[in-house]
């Protein structure tokens, strides 16, 4: 039995030895898997990273310009009502204007406008007929083209300043409100190079 004991032992030696190869084998197998998969991670890492770099770097610039364009935005906005503010001041003092110059103005503008070989009524608003100077239609009569005529209209014309002529239902708006709203874009363009 000696033999038999002998047999089973080398068997079990050869066995132990095999598997010991065997485990030897698959822990070489499973340290080469371990290090494959970190190489692996560490590159997914590392992609994720750039990736992630590159995304913040997009994302900055994409703010930066957003915010650019809003800084320009608000200075338009802010320019615009400036030029809209000078406007109006503007209109506003055409309208403020001492009676004598106002009434010289508004006179070459009559005059400009008045058709040729036509009668017509000149009306004014409430507060410009108060101040009408006494002998403005005598002086416009005599400003006017040849075969022109205008008499004051009995009606008082609801606008802030300037005048409205009437040719028989056909009028020619001379309102300050009408004059800068035709020459909107030019007094922009004007008041914008006078401002910056």
């Amino acid at each position: 039995m000696a033999g038999i004991e002998k047999i089973i032992n080398e068997i079990r030696e050869e066995a132990k030895a095999a598997a010991q190869a065997v485990i030897e084998q698959a822990k070489a197998e499973a340290e080469r898997l371990t290090a494959e998969a970190e190489r692996e991670a560490d590159q997914r890492v590392k992609e994720i990273q750039r990736s992630s770099r590159q995304k913040q770097k997009e994302l900055e610039e994409r703010s930066a310009s957003a915010a650019e364009l809003e800084r320009r935005r608000a200075l338009l906005k802010a320019k615009q009502q400036l030029i809209s503010d000078v406007l109006l001041q503007a209109k506003e003092t055409m309208c403020g204007l001492p009676a004598g110059e106002y009434f010289d103005t508004i006179g070459t503008m009559i005059v400009s406008a008045a058709h040729r070989n036509e009668s017509g009524k000149l009306c004014l608003s409430e507060k410009d007929r108060a101040r009408l100077p006494e002998d403005f239609m005598e002086k416009l009569g005599a400003m006017l083209p040849e075969g022109s005529r205008l008499v004051l209209s009995p009606r008082a014309a609801d606008i802030s300043g300037g005048f409205i002529l009437d040719y028989d239902g056909v009028e020619e708006n001379g309102s300050f409100d009408a004059v800068f709203s035709a020459r909107k874009e030019q007094l922009q363009d004007k008041v914008h190079a006078i401002l910056f």
